[in-house]
């Protein structure tokens, strides 16, 4: 991030520390992903034509400007509960001319309707992931992915071979809806069975 950049991420996160950040409905501080693993999460998601993105706690709207001017989707729409970043967010979309694809809503994702979107994108904490999960189990549409960094959804199953890719030092975790909630976990293979397995498969070469 430049230096203009970096006083706008400090000056929120003092705001947060100091209470002037309505914490009640708040569910995290402002960090914002770094816009190399923001293209990483883009297309582990396979974000494209026919997308429509949300972000929920969009920050600058760096997700959002991605998806539209490099990953060409349909449509991005940000919820930014802060108004000092939503104004930061509406600016940049203002600078790259993508006002037409691009909408930042100042208010609550917990009263938003996700029904339209087919990939979402988060950044927030576990408790937060939780408070959402009935939202997108009942509004999601089948086929819509969730890519979340750093915390999980619990409970919920990843459509990935591990329950998250490493990224450097970051989590990526991504959901399909809805095999999310309605397959069952891998089940992790006992230690000492798996060390029989390998001991009679040995045996069976000889």
């Amino acid at each position: 991030m430049n230096g203009d950049k970096d006083s706008e991420f400090n000056d929120v996160n003092k705001a947060w520390d100091r209470g002037l950040v309505d914490r009640r409905e708040s569910v995290a501080p402002y960090v914002p992903t770094p816009q190399s693993l923001v293209n990483t999460m883009l297309e582990m998601a396979e974000a494209g034509p026919g997308d429509i993105v949300y972000d929920l706690g969009c920050g600058d709207g760096r997700f959002l400007i991605t998806a539209v001017r490099d990953y060409n989707v349909d449509k991005a729409v940000g919820y930014e509960i802060t108004p000092h970043l939503a104004g930061v967010a509406r600016d940049n979309v203002a600078k790259e001319e993508l006002s037409s694809k691009i909408k930042i809503e100042n208010s609550d994702f917990m009263e938003a309707d996700f029904s339209e979107a087919t990939l979402i994108t988060i950044y927030l904490t576990t408790s937060g992931n939780a408070r959402l999960r009935p939202k997108f189990k009942k509004e999601l549409k089948d086929g819509a992915r969730i890519i979340s960094h750093d915390f999980p959804i619990t409970d919920w199953v990843t459509a990935t071979e591990e329950e998250f890719s490493k990224v450097d030092t970051h989590k990526v975790y991504y959901y399909t809806i809805p095999d999310a909630y309605t397959r069952k976990p891998k089940q992790k293979q006992d230690e000492s069975s798996d060390r029989w397995g390998r001991i009679k498969k040995l045996f069976e070469r000889l």
